[in-house]
């Protein structure tokens, strides 16, 4: 990591912490160089995920899609929408592992 200071790359990590979104990481830096610390914001970069279709066509992956069809197989069924949610949390895991 550059110094935005002094443009040096000799940068250490002071401190870490996850931000509340859950997507990103505040690092808190320092430059061996100039001494002047800094902060830095790191997210994480996610691939769009792409859908081949029977028909052999191509979408961009749609949670509400897949959100729809197990809310519909699950009509006058009991089944909370907390468990609903909990599923495709478990589904889109497993997909993006």
């Amino acid at each position: 990591m550059k110094c935005p200071f002094c443009n040096q790359e000799n940068t250490r990590v002071i401190d870490s912490r996850p931000v509340p979104d859950n997507n990103s990481i505040r690092r808190r830096r320092q430059c061996d160089e100039c001494g002047k610390r800094f902060t830095t914001y790191e997210k994480i970069e996610t691939i769009p995920l792409t859908v081949i279709k029977k028909d052999q066509s191509r979408e961009q992956y749609e949670r509400r899609k897949i959100q729809d069809g197990i809310t519909r197989a699950c009509y006058k069924r009991p089944v909370s929408v907390e468990r609903i949610e909990s599923l495709m949390d478990e589904i889109e895991t497993e997909v993006f592992n």
